[in-house]
């Protein structure tokens, strides 16, 4: 033994007869082995055991332990990979049979051809070779395989736990299957094996569970027929696959904010409802709901709040459509983008319950939402279509409930509307009265009129409010109470704000060269003091035309002060540390309070014209003046008076002691030029007289 070089492969030979082992142990070496030679059964299985053998070759017939008994043993010892070849003289079926059975890998027969048998035993180790290179690729394969009869018997098997190479009972009686597939689901398996089998058709079959941790898995069967019959099923866990598929689609259907459907889904929902509304003759009714005021949020507090406040909102949706969601009312919910989302119900009556829901909406936002500190009030503005009377599909059916939702935002009425075709007409003129607008603001095509201002007690000019006036070339003059509104919709008021106040600093120069210095004041909307920066515009404009900050007024209605008091009284603050009055205009017709009065002090109040229009006649009326201009006295107040179109009026509000007040019974709107010629000149004022008693200051 000591002849042969060390690092050959082992061959463990076993054979009572002397020649036999003579012989089988040449062909070993023949074959390039190291042989390892026994007498007896009993010694060749210790040599297996103690050695890494590259082949055994063992005499059916030796005393002790025979070869078939030291066969089983050493193949249940070092498993399928380990070639054994039996050598029998014994030729008949049975003993062969026997020989496989014990775990054989080959045998031969006597007598043997010598000459033959080392490329023989050659053969044998390139298959054990190949066989275990396929069985280490098996080994590395995660997927589980199965070789099954078309009767569903196991041939041979390999999974995630174990190996096995011997027949078994049929799949559905194994614990190793019954691990991979759900017991409901075996007669589907035995079905697509037996098919496979007759038409050699590879097939799949999807299977789902949900594992101990209640995770869901899934897990793909794929089919396909061996040579000689049998069926090898791979499995595949397509688990992460399929949570990755959940995660585009997702990513491609859903909202990553709020998690609702997105517009994608929320559009192939719509058309969904439409064809089942159609097919049972029902309703469709899309509300387009929108929140009022939500950019300021973002502007003033940043994304990361909005994120928040629109996350709770959508949950508020949510919470209010499962109360009304069934299979006789199918409700969905979708975000369109921002601050937009979309309700679809299908019901035969579907205006009727698309208000219904709108209403509990609207209702159920009317509580704060709390972040921090803080508190906001996400009132919506909601428009309705319905199919198929508004339109018959899904694009129509949204543009309408958008232009209806539109009307509902710029009307500053009802927060729900249903749509009409009027409403489309109105859209389309608004939008041409923005372009046109814009166009006008880019051109300098705006014009200023002065409404004077007079001191009660003398007559006296004692300032002017600046009103923008619109002259469209087409449609000839444009009133305010048209336009205004458009540019507070649109965003144009504050570049407007802006071009006022530039004309009005610009205006009051040419009037200070004439020795002439007379407050204005001008109109600050709530747009430009919370998304613009009034106070800047004021400080860049009248240093450019040199003019003293003092002599603007800013006039502010105080339902600005209710929407955001914080923004606006920063703003307002800004604009006061200027030099600037403030004027709370339009006083009696908002929110008004005596805290807004204590926290947000102005320096004037003008009393709305809809309370001086009577008050010579009401009683009711003239007590509410009484009351405000008593009210101002005490705060120390300016106190003018709008409106005024009677002697009567002006009789009372001068009995009663008002401060100041303007009207078209003491004088229209004017020119620059006619001011000046009809109030400055005849009495000009070097510097502006200051009222009675001094205006408070913050």
């Amino acid at each position: 033994m000591s002849g042969f070089a060390p690092g050959l492969p082992i061959a463990i030979v076993a054979d009572d007869e002397d020649l036999g082992r003579l012989l089988l142990a040449e062909a070993a070496v023949a074959a390039g082995l190291r042989p390892l030679v026994f007498d007896n059964g009993s010694e060749a299985l210790a040599a297996a055991l103690a050695n890494e053998a590259a082949i055994v070759l063992l005499d059916v017939e030796m005393p002790g332990l025979d070869g078939f008994a030291a066969c089983e043993r050493i193949r249940a010892a070092k498993g399928s990979s380990l070639p054994i070849v039996m050598v029998t003289g014994l030729d008949d079926e049975a003993a062969v049979n026997r020989a496989f059975e014990a775990g054989a890998t080959d045998f031969i027969s006597k007598p043997v051809n010598w000459s033959l048998l080392p490329h023989r035993l050659a053969y044998i180790l390139r298959n054990a070779d190949r066989e275990a290179k396929i069985l280490t690729l098996i080994e590395a394969i995660p997927d589980a395989l199965w070789v099954v009869s078309p009767r569903g018997e196991l041939r041979w098997s390999k999974n995630a736990r174990s190996t096995a190479s011997t027949p078994g009972e049929p799949a559905h009686d194994l614990a190793e299957l019954d691990s991979a597939v759900p017991r409901e689901r075996f007669d589907d398996v035995l079905n697509a094996v037996k098919l496979t089998a007759g038409d050699a058709r590879p097939r799949t079959l999807e299977l789902r569970d949900v594992g101990p941790a209640d995770e869901h898995r899934s897990s793909e069967l794929r089919f396909s027929r061996c040579d000689g019959g049998d069926v090898l099923i791979v499995r595949q866990d397509t688990s992460e696959r399929m949570a990755a598929a959940r995660h585009i689609e997702r990513l491609a259907f859903y909202d990553t904010l709020t998690g609702l459907p997105n517009r994608q889904h929320g559009t192939e929902a719509a058309a969904r409802f439409v064809d089942l509304a159609n097919a049972k003759s029902e309703g469709v009714a899309f509300s387009y709901v929108d929140l009022n005021g939500f950019k300021r949020i973002n502007d003033t507090f940043g994304h990361s709040v909005g994120d928040t406040v629109l996350q709770r909102v959508a949950g508020v949706l949510t919470s209010v459509l499962a109360a009304f969601d069934s299979l006789e009312t199918p409700v969905f919910l979708a975000r369109l983008g921002g601050d937009e989302f979309v309700v679809i119900v299908r019901h035969p009556h579907a205006r009727a319950t698309a208000v219904r829901i709108a209403m509990a909406i609207c209702a159920a936002l009317e509580v704060p939402i709390a972040y921090d500190t803080l508190e906001f009030i996400a009132t919506p503005s909601i428009g309705i279509a319905v199919y198929p009377e508004d339109g018959r599909d899904v694009e129509t059916l949204l543009k309408h409930a958008d232009t209806a939702m539109y009307q509902a935002k710029i009307n500053g009425g009802p927060k729900v509307i249903a749509y009409n075709a009027a409403m489309s007409a109105r859209l389309r003129d608004t939008l041409d009265l923005e372009t046109r607008l814009r166009r006008a603001l880019r051109d300098n095509a705006l014009d200023i009129r002065y409404q004077p201002k007079f001191r009660l007690r003398d007559g006296k000019l004692v300032g002017a409010e600046a009103l923008v006036r619109w002259c469209d070339a087409d449609l000839g003059e444009v009133s305010p109470n048209r336009f205004i509104p458009v540019a507070e919709e649109s965003g144009l008021i504050v570049d407007i704000g802006a071009w006022i106040l530039r004309a009005v600093c610009a205006q009051l120069r040419v009037w200070q060269d004439a020795g002439i210095a007379i407050p204005i004041a001008v109109n600050v909307s709530g747009k430009e003091l919370l998304f613009g920066d009034p106070a800047r515009v004021i400080k860049a404009e009248t240093e450019r035309a040199g003019i003293d900050p003092s002599l603007i007024e800013a006039e502010i209605t105080e339902s600005v002060f209710v929407t955001d008091a914080t923004a606006g009284r920063s703003s307002v603050d800004r604009i006061r540390r200027l030099g600037c009055r403030i004027a709370l205009d339009d006083f009696g017709t908002g929110y008004s309070s005596l805290s807004y009065l204590t926290r947000f002090p102005p320096d004037r109040l003008k009393i709305d014209r809809s309370f001086i229009q009577n008050v010579d006649r009401s009683d009711s009326d003239g007590a509410i003046v009484k009351a405000i201009m008593s009210l101002a006295k005490t705060l120390n107040l300016l106190v003018t008076a709008e409106g005024i179109e009677r002697a009567g009026q002006l009789q009372w509000l001068n009995a009663c002691g008002c401060d100041e007040a303007q009207g078209y019974l003491l004088a229209r709107p004017l020119s620059c030029h006619d001011i000046e010629a009809q109030f400055m000149r005849a009495q000009p004022i070097l510097p502006a007289e200051q009222p009675a008693h001094q205006p408070r200051r913050a």
